[in-house]
């Protein structure tokens, strides 16, 4: 009975409220980075370039490509044996 009478006692409302008011500026600074970092999206129109140290995509299919060829060409010459 004591704890509920200690509780009784003690005022809930401003922890609500700052609750509450920590919730809408928590919520008010999110909408704002939101807002603030949108940045316009850059459209590459040509093919994607690659400055990377490897083949770049087109030489990588055509060698993937190639060997395939290989393979199934000594697969008919030799008729799978």
């Amino acid at each position: 009975m004591e704890i509920r009478q200690s509780m009784q006692r003690f005022p809930t409302g401003p922890i609500v409220l700052v609750l509450v008011m920590l919730s809408v500026l928590a919520l008010a600074l999110t909408s704002w980075y939101v807002v603030t970092s949108n940045r316009p999206v850059h459209v590459v129109s040509g093919p994607a370039v690659s400055t990377g140290l490897g083949p770049d995509a087109a030489t990588r299919n055509d060698e993937i490509i190639n060997a395939r060829g290989e393979r199934q060409s000594k697969a008919e010459q030799t008729h799978g044996h």
